[in-house]
């Protein structure tokens, strides 16, 4: 048997004898009878040294006393442990481990004493949610497309297309196209633009900036016009009759017909830009004209006819002649092959 002496970290001061393979408890105090006779007697003292080893302090050996057991009856003994021997302080000279287990001369008040086992702290679980963020989505119609656009930004060139227009005695002013207020300032395209005939819609959008009334044997000074031969299939302009803005058709294609006018309800400001939008809705033959998004008036015009002849800004043809030159400013024309609602001719401004 190898004997292993240890301190037990649960009983400091405690020797415990440890086998090769297990640990038996310290020895117990015993008591032996002493019989009548003599016993030789040896004690030995083994004290922890520094670094956990064990040494042999003193022995001491001899016989024990005689004793009578017939005067002193039976009498006992106690073993004598290494716990029970007083403990001999290392020499000066040896300096101890520092660590606090293997110090024998620990005060047992400083002994670290368990405490008690602490409770369960709470256990708070934080979830972080991301907010829900609904989004509605309103599926709405694209809005319709010109099938013409001449922004007349010091040209004639359609964006929207592919009717490029030529312009004749026209200026340019930032990006507006200037007209001189006479029959042969004005700028066409070669060929119709816009289906006019029965059960066709269409729709004409311009900015106008006027800065003349027109004069005698003019009445009327035309934005945009598609002609027709003998007279044009609409007119988006100005009438001196009401001096203010109107759109236009005739009754007949022929001389001296009968006018149908969407006229606006207030007079026409010279020097001052404008947005005029003229609808025809070929399902019902109304024509609807907006003045800076803003509708004017609707009329009927039951008996519309087609126009084959160029698409004009600044005049038109009326009584099979140019006419209603135009004096002023026009920028970004537009044409659309259908009846803009009244948002769509109201957002356009």
């Amino acid at each position: 048997m190898v004997r292993d002496r240890r301190t037990d970290p649960e009983q400091p001061k405690r020797f415990v004898w440890e086998s090769d393979d297990a640990r038996s408890a310290p020895a117990p105090r015993v008591r032996r009878t002493v019989r009548h006779g003599r016993a030789l007697v040896a004690v030995a003292v083994i004290v922890p040294l520094a670094g956990g080893a064990a040494g042999l302090v003193a022995y001491q050996g001899g016989h024990a006393p005689t004793v009578n057991a017939a005067d002193a009856g039976q009498a006992t003994l106690p073993l004598r442990t290494a716990s029970t021997r007083p403990a001999v302080s290392p020499s000066p000279s040896a300096k101890p481990s520092p660590s606090p287990s293997a110090d024998p001369a620990e005060s047992p008040s400083k002994r670290l004493t368990p405490s008690a086992p602490k409770a369960p702290e709470s256990v708070v679980t934080v979830v972080k949610t991301a907010p829900v963020v609904t989004h509605v989505v309103t599926a709405t119609a694209s809005a319709p497309k010109p099938i013409g656009d001449w922004p007349l930004n010091h040209s004639a060139a359609d964006t929207a297309g592919s009717h490029d227009g030529s312009t004749y005695n026209v200026s340019w002013d930032g990006a507006a196209a200037v007209f001189a207020g006479s029959t042969d300032s004005y700028m066409g395209t070669s060929g119709p633009v816009l289906d006019t005939a029965s059960g066709h819609s269409f729709t004409v959008s311009a900015w106008v900036y006027l800065t003349s009334d027109p004069t005698a044997p003019q009445y009327a000074a035309t934005v945009v016009s598609q002609g027709a031969g003998v007279d044009s299939g609409f007119y988006l302009q100005y009438l001196l009759v009401c001096n203010c803005w109107a759109f236009s058709r005739v009754a007949t294609n022929t001389v001296n017909p009968t006018g149908i006018h969407a006229q606006a309800a207030d007079t026409a400001k010279l020097d001052a830009w404008t947005h005029l939008v003229g609808v025809y809705d070929g399902s019902n033959g109304n024509m609807s004209l907006y003045v800076n998004g803003a509708w004017q008036s609707t009329v009927n015009d039951p008996t519309p006819f087609a126009s084959s002849g160029d698409l004009m800004v600044g005049g038109a043809v009326y009584n099979s002649q140019a006419s209603d030159a135009f004096h002023g400013l026009v920028g970004d024309v537009e044409v659309f092959d259908v009846a803009l609602s009244t948002s769509e001719a109201s957002g356009g401004f």
